[in-house]
């Protein structure tokens, strides 16, 4: 199909209005009407360009919300692994504070005894060092038994609770 000379296609051609023989009305009416279509399509392509920034901003900022709430949720992981550690520790540090106090409530029975063999061995104003060791009732493990008598070890530390 052929197009004939009467046909034209509206997009590609450009109606420039004829002069008329005495006015100049006729194109500053076609410079108005350029220079405001040509601001159209300015204001287009800005309203173009501002809706792709927005755009791009938009999607910059969603993937910045990505990566924070994977980073929040790594930082969630760590703080609960820390405190199962934390609790563990607690849980140790009241062990060890428990064996303290024993080992303490001990060691108040040992020097009790200690004072107690003082008084007894004639040493009461404190003595020094060498009076303590010269007492055999200070040292048990050394006391003279007959030969007869065997001494037997026990391995059980039970008996022995203070």
């Amino acid at each position: 199909m052929s197009q004939s000379n009467d046909t034209y296609d509206v997009k590609n051609v450009v109606v420039r209005p004829t002069k008329s023989s005495g006015t100049s009305e006729g194109s500053s009416d076609f410079v108005m009407d350029e220079k405001k279509r040509r601001r159209m399509e300015s204001n287009r392509e800005s309203a173009r360009r501002s809706r792709q920034r927005k755009q791009q901003h938009l999607d910059e900022l969603l993937k910045q919300v990505s990566a924070l709430t994977r980073e929040n949720e790594d930082i969630g992981k760590k703080i609960d692994e820390v405190s199962g550690i934390l609790s563990k520790f607690e849980a140790q540090n009241k062990v060890l504070n428990s064996a303290k106090d024993g080992l303490a409530a001990k060691l108040d029975s040992l020097e009790s005894l200690i004072e107690v063999g003082k008084i007894v061995g004639g040493s009461s104003s404190g003595g020094n060092y060498d009076d303590v060791n010269s007492d055999p009732m200070m040292k048990p493990w050394q006391l003279p038994c007959p030969p007869s008598m065997p001494i037997y070890a026990s391995t059980s530390l039970d008996r022995f609770k203070f």
